[in-house]
């Protein structure tokens, strides 16, 4: 506090001074609501938007929307008298529409509308503005139903809408089928189904019509009414209120018996709306001069479709009578023709088969001439049956090529070769290679595997440094010699060379590992010897039992089963020593 305000004031608190609400506190009110974007009724009772609504259109300017007060109750002594008599501790059974004066326009109402009436009721009946005008009341729970009514009606859209599927004012009954008839089947049926309307999930719903109706109109009608989606609900008339329980197990059972007295409500409202239609489809005018116009439709196509049978089945005889007589003419030259065919062929036959026999003889003749190209009596039997086997298998034109091939041929080894290849390319569906081509292939074989003096010395080194039982060993020798050697234009060695070069190697007597060795060139003991199985468990076994393992080669000895303690050290540490020669 400043030294002026204390000179002003002193140190007494200053009195402040208290107003009751007026027009200022109201408009202020107003104008912070319209500042948040919010509603203002029903603050301010002389507020236009309380007397009319103003609803945006796709026009320009806006439509205006009064209030229908014409409709409203009249609040006079009579309404207060009905009001006394409310039971406020029975709320849910008072009708909510005529507390808040709105018994002529019910569901009708429009939530303004509900929302000035019950504005009006409070001004009016409040009981403190009963006790500002001097009035004297002996009870005040009265405005209880007007507050009751208000939550019910204007507080929720779901809450008005579980109130107007029950509402008394609305009549459940149907007319009686008896009652109706042709002449007032659209008066009788019309305003019911304008009654239940309102029901409807889906809007606008479609009218009954009149009997000059077209038939698409009717049949949508009785489509949209079949297939009636309703929002009647039921829940207002719940007998248990879940909010009473005591615990959670209780308010389970009682929301449990709702559901199902709900169910049962909706089951039965369902029946009713399905009682309606169909009364109204059976006993539908239209309905029946539609099903005797589509019987007498039928009756015509029916008509019409068994005098096109007949003409048909007797365009059918004709037809068929003609083709038999078409088919018979054309199946006489068929069969003509046939054996014509069939007497060519067997000549051929007979000719081919004769040609065959000749040229199987001529290999038969060439066979025991030559002796079989043998003289050993077991490889004669053999030559013997492979004679057989070719005249048995092989065609006219392959017997005389082959005939040919061996007339040509002056060697016994050339002429069992070119047989073996003839039963080879038969059973591979592959023609006859020559000779030519034949000694051709070799010799570009053998330009491909030619090993010089370098490669050979290469080769005889990555034996001794890669033994066997070494995991892809002649891949590795193979890459061995390809990357040591010193002219790096040459084809690449592949392992199936590299395994031909070395048996010829040792045909020659060139000294190569008999037994494993290891790199400086010492026998390793037969213990040392490993297949590719054993080293590839070794190796599995190294990754599997760390160093920091006491018992790592006792349990590597017992997982491989064929090698001791003492040979798997042994072997790992021949493993280093190639590992750290390689590098």
């Amino acid at each position: 506090m400043t030294n002026l305000q204390l000179a002003l004031y002193g140190f007494s608190p200053s009195q402040r001074n208290l107003e009751p609400a007026g027009l200022f506190y109201e408009t202020r009110l107003i104008r912070d609501k319209l500042t948040l974007g919010l509603c203002t009724l029903p603050i301010y009772k002389n507020s236009p938007s309380l007397e009319k609504k103003v609803e945006v259109t796709t026009s320009e300017e806006p439509v205006v929307v009064e209030l229908r007060k014409e409709l409203f109750d009249a609040d006079n002594e009579k309404y207060e008298k009905y009001l006394m008599k409310l039971d406020p501790n029975d709320t849910k059974n008072q009708d909510h529409y005529k507390v808040l004066g709105l018994s002529k326009l019910r569901f009708q109402a429009t939530a303004d509308e509900i929302r000035y009436c019950y504005r009006q009721k409070v001004l009016k009946h409040h009981p403190d503005k009963k006790k500002h005008r001097g009035i004297t009341l002996e009870k005040e729970e009265y405005f209880t139903c007007i507050t009751k009514a208000y939550e019910q009606l204007g507080m929720g859209e779901a809450k008005r809408q579980a109130f107007d599927s029950v509402d008394h004012k609305f009549n459940d009954q149907l007319p009686n089928e008896k009652s109706i008839n042709h002449s007032n089947f659209f008066t009788e049926l019309a305003p019911v189904f304008e009654l239940n309307a309102r029901w409807s999930n889906i809007q606008p719903v479609p009218k009954l019509g009149t009997n000059e109706a077209t038939r698409d109109h009717v049949e949508t009608f009785y489509d949209f009414w079949f297939s009636f989606s309703s929002w009647r609900e039921f829940s207002y008339l719940d007998e248990e209120d879940k909010e009473r329980g005591e615990d959670r197990w209780e308010r389970r059972e009682m929301e449990k018996q709702n559901k199902a007295e709900r169910e049962r409500r909706r089951k039965e409202e369902g029946k009713r709306i399905r009682k309606l239609v169909e009364m109204a489809y059976a006993k539908d005018p239209r309905i029946i001069r539609f099903k005797k116009e589509e019987q007498a439709r039928k009756d015509k196509a029916k008509e019409d479709k068994k005098r096109a049978i007949l003409e048909k089945q007797e365009a059918i005889e004709r037809e068929k009578r003609e083709k038999l007589e078409a088919e018979q003419k054309i199946k006489a030259e068929q069969d003509r023709i046939a054996k014509e065919e069939r007497d060519r062929e067997k000549k051929e036959r007979e000719v081919l088969k004769k040609a065959t026999n000749q040229q199987k003889k001529r290999l038969r003749q060439l066979a025991d001439a030559a002796g079989h190209w043998t003289e050993v009596s077991s490889e004669k039997l053999a030559e013997m049956e492979r004679i057989e086997r070719i005249c048995l298998g092989f065609s006219l034109d392959q017997l005389k090529d082959l005939c040919e091939r061996i007339e040509s041929l002056s060697f016994a080894a050339d002429i069992q070769q070119t047989l073996g290849d003839a039963e080879i390319a038969k059973k591979n569906g592959t023609p006859i290679p020559k000779m030519e081509e034949k000694n051709k292939e070799n010799k570009e074989q053998e330009k491909v595997e030619t090993w010089t003096s370098e490669e050979i010395q290469l080769l005889v080194k990555a034996s001794n440094t890669f033994p066997p039982g070494t995991v892809e060993r002649w891949i590795q020798i193979a890459d061995y010699i390809n990357e040591h050697r010193k002219d790096q234009s040459l084809p690449k060695k592949n392992e199936k060379q590299v395994i031909r070069q070395c048996k010829a190697v040792q045909t020659m007597n060139v000294k190569l590992p008999s037994t494993t060795q290891n790199s400086l060139g010492t026998a390793l003991p037969d213990e040392d010897v490993w297949s590719a199985s054993e080293q590839k468990c070794l190796e599995e076994c190294l990754k599997k039992y760390p160093t920091t393992d006491e018992d790592r080669w006792e349990r590597i000895s017992t997982e491989i089963g064929t090698k001791s303690k003492k040979a798997c050290i042994r072997r790992f540490k021949y493993l280093v020593n190639l590992v750290k020669n390689k590098k």
